[in-house]
């Protein structure tokens, strides 16, 4: 059987003077809340994504997050492509 790859879809859903808050989801719906502090880049999950018991989803957001951060940007979409 092929492996199939997973796509995170990541989508900004609040935000204030010093956090972005971005809701993720894999393929099939569920989905989880992550935050990421504007000034430091300190990630925290708010909501776990159903099923995901091992925080891979969560993972994987945080490091699409995080890159973006990294060069100074805070989209309002993007994905990460696991498997």
């Amino acid at each position: 059987m092929p492996h199939v790859a997973t796509y995170i879809y990541i989508w900004k859903s609040a935000e204030d003077d010093g956090a972005v808050h971005y809701s993720f989801s894999p393929d099939d719906g569920v989905v989880g809340v992550m935050s990421i502090q504007r000034k430091t880049g300190d990630m925290h999950l708010l909501t776990p994504c159903p099923g995901d018991d091992t925080f891979t989803f969560y993972q994987c957001a945080c490091k699409a997050v995080w890159n973006q951060w990294a060069v100074g940007k805070l989209p309002e979409t993007t994905q990460y492509i696991y498997g």
